[in-house]
């Protein structure tokens, strides 16, 4: 499926220049969302990829994915991430890998864990793939399968981090806490330890897709939120060797993590590559139409990037134009919103305030030490977030 605007390709990631417009930042990533199926059918998950257990589906088309980082090469790039729906099922699977292996491109794999074997890791790890984050929600089978939907998942997953571990990996172990599992939140970061993994992430759901209504449902309030964040900063990091984290913004973590981890979002040096092969400003365009840019068969990479309206008005307003607690916030600069692409989800507007803070702080619970100007909470806005 060649691209009707021409390019010329780069011989590897380190051979090459970056000739951009004054403005216009260098393309350091690319999601290659490969998968628009999945084995398992999560009931919280914001992409809502078809549930296919035989493996059936739409694919990003391999010479989609390799006309993008080709194209994407002179713009700057330098990593890719590769998710779906569950990225193990693309029958070109490997040859991904060997492409971007190839061209020297250092890769990271999001994945649920249940198709990765010993010899699938060792592939992985030959072909220049840095990191791999397993999905296990739960500390035990009957949680973890009971939000996946389907029966044996939890052990497949737990199987696929140990031939990650067995192979060198330094696997990351990410888990959404829900109402359902947060009793097994100590369990699952001793899990985390005992399979040998490097670090545990928790995160909460993301109220898109088929986690509008489950996260409407088992989902926790920013007061929950905050309270489960100082639990795991004040009794859990403290009582375990491996790596603990939490998605929360930059205002409210502690200043220990600040001091290595600058928590900096990339959004402005990434574009999302749907399964349909629509370029995206994330993943987010599956759900948000007018986050979409085009289409790899119609546009060149370098004109997307350069003269996209959307990415041309993130460029103009994020951070400095940021509204509400975010434009007062100290960490605006690194954070820039947090996420845009769920803030524009939920408002229609990309410089609105991350809505977590922005209920924080009308709650009197944003960190005032974090505030540019010190001063308490502001009046509610006229931001409908829900």
């Amino acid at each position: 499926m060649p691209c009707k605007a021409d390019y010329v390709p780069a011989k590897t990631a380190q051979d090459r220049e970056i000739n951009l417009p004054e403005g216009v930042p260098a393309l350091r990533s690319l999601y290659l969302y490969i998968a628009g199926a999945c084995n398992l059918a999560c009931r919280h998950c914001w992409i809502s990829p078809t549930f296919n257990p035989n493996g059936g589906g739409q694919f990003l088309p391999f010479e989609y994915i390799e006309q993008a980082v080709q194209q994407a090469l002179p713009l700057g790039l330098g990593t890719v991430k590769l998710t779906g729906g569950e990225p193990l099922l693309h029958p070109r699977f490997r040859d991904i890998l060997a492409l971007l292996h190839r061209l020297g491109l250092p890769c990271t794999i999001e994945t649920n864990g249940t198709l990765l074997d010993r010899d699938m890791a060792e592939f992985m790890k030959q072909h220049g793939v840095r990191f791999v984050s397993v999905s296990v929600d739960g500390a035990t089978p009957e949680t973890h399968d009971n939000l996946r939907m389907v029966p044996g998942s939890f052990h497949r997953a737990v199987t696929g981090l140990r031939a990650l571990v067995e192979t060198g990996y330094p696997a990351q172990l990410i888990c959404t806490l829900h109402q359902d599992n947060v009793a097994e939140l100590v369990d699952v970061v001793t899990l985390g330890e005992r399979l040998g993994c490097a670090s545990v992430k928790f995160n909460h759901v993301q109220r898109a897709g088929r986690g509008e209504r489950f996260g409407s449902d088992k989902g926790f309030s920013v007061e929950e939120i905050i309270a489960l964040n100082n639990r795991i900063e004040t009794e859990i990091v403290p009582n375990h060797r491996i790596s603990v984290y939490f998605d929360v913004p930059l205002a409210f973590q502690p200043i220990r993590r600040l001091l290595y981890d600058s928590g900096r979002c990339t959004i402005q040096e990434i574009l999302g590559i749907l399964t349909t092969g629509e370029i995206s400003l994330c993943g987010i365009g599956v759900t948000v139409p007018e986050l979409v840019f085009g289409h790899l068969a119609t546009e060149a990479l370098y004109d997307v990037w350069c003269q996209a309206p959307v990415l041309k008005t993130v460029r103009e307003q994020i951070p400095d134009q940021l509204e509400g607690i975010c434009h007062n916030c100290l960490h605006r600069n690194l954070c820039q919103g947090h996420c845009i692409a769920h803030n524009y989800h939920i408002t229609g507007q990309l410089n609105a305030p991350f809505h977590f803070c922005e209920q924080a702080d009308r709650a009197g619970l944003f960190p005032i030490t974090r505030k540019r100007d010190g001063a308490a909470p502001v009046a509610p806005s006229d931001h409908a977030w829900g």
